[in-house]
């Protein structure tokens, strides 16, 4: 059975990017009937392995246990000056050197090859283009519920490219809120960017593996494939990768709730938010630029390639809007 997130590498492939059936077949090296009869089902299959193919033989051990260095070592290259960067042949250098390698330089060559070419394929840019990226986290604050001090959970979401700004307060972070934010964080940009920023939760990713490949929850999965936007990791105590939307975070908390928002309900509590954040897009300008957030928000919101599906029933769980 094809895994799930193949099937959402087809629709995505399909509906985002505009590839034919034979372009998509010829870059994930299947049959144009594979891809024929899956572009044709409304509901992906629930296997999920999101691994990385890097074909050809099994790396030895030796090699696998040096893979984590090299990895860290071209991503923290991507940082640098093009011309201070890491060769093949100084990665093996360094291996043997620093971390007794036993391996064949061959070997490493090959393989940084293919480290180098998937790394340029998923590192998050600097800059951005208008409806590409958007950035997720939680985070947390205070208000006043019914007379009584409250611990909510905020769902945040930040366009990469406008700044824009999507807050919505829940009770909790379970999958449920989770799931629900992103129906109503959608709506509320008028569409989807293709692909999103998040760090490791829990209500995304079962289990890290290799690099920024990840083992991914059903329903985070499903819900990638309902609205056609993939889903890009950060690494391991990297945060700083989706730096714009920890500051959110913090932004949200030091402004929109400072003093305490005083409320009856969660309901009050999300228009005020809604309210919060529009206010904000128009005040504040894009950084480097003169334009308001909503303006360039206008801008983003006139070039999204696709456009919402009203529906969401994910892993038992079902919202119409």
């Amino acid at each position: 059975m094809i895994k799930m997130a193949q099937f959402h590498h087809i629709k995505f492939l399909h509906e985002v990017e505009g590839l034919s059936q034979r372009q998509i077949a010829q870059k994930l090296g299947i049959s144009r009937n594979t891809v024929s009869k899956y572009l044709k089902q409304n509901e992906a299959p629930t296997t999920i392995h999101r691994q990385k193919n890097y074909h050809g033989k099994e790396f030895s051990d030796e090699t696998k246990r040096v893979l984590p260095i090299i990895d860290q070592w071209l991503e923290d290259d991507l940082k640098r000056w093009g011309k201070q960067r890491h060769t093949a042949a100084r990665i093996y250098r360094r291996l043997v050197d620093e971390y007794d390698f036993k391996g064949s330089e061959s070997n490493i060559r090959k393989v940084v090859a293919k480290r180098k070419k998937k790394l340029q394929e998923v590192f998050i840019p600097l800059d951005f283009q208008l409806g590409h990226q958007f950035q997720f986290d939680w985070g947390e604050a205070d208000i006043i519920l019914q007379g009584r001090t409250q611990r909510i959970y905020l769902f945040c979401m930040q366009l990469s490219a406008s700044r824009m700004r999507f807050v919505r307060a829940y009770l909790h972070e379970k999958q449920e809120a989770f799931l629900d934010g992103f129906v109503h964080a959608f709506e509320f940009f008028g569409g989807v960017p293709t692909e999103g920023v998040f760090d490791n939760l829990k209500t995304a990713v079962v289990k890290i593996l290799q690099g920024r490949d990840r083992l991914e929850q059903d329903a985070f999965l499903a819900l990638q494939a309902h609205y056609l936007f993939k889903a890009e990791f950060c690494n391991i105590r990297s945060g700083n990768e989706k730096g714009r939307v920890e500051g959110t975070v913090g932004y949200v908390r030091r402004n929109a709730f400072v003093p305490l928002p005083d409320v009856q309900s969660l309901e009050e509590l999300n228009a005020y938010l809604l309210d919060w954040c529009l206010r904000e897009a128009e005040e504040k300008t894009v950084p480097f630029t003169k334009e308001t957030i909503a303006q360039m928000w206008a801008k983003e919101r006139s070039i999204y390639t696709h456009s919402l599906k009203r529906s969401l029933k994910l892993a038992g769980w079902s919202l119409v809007r």
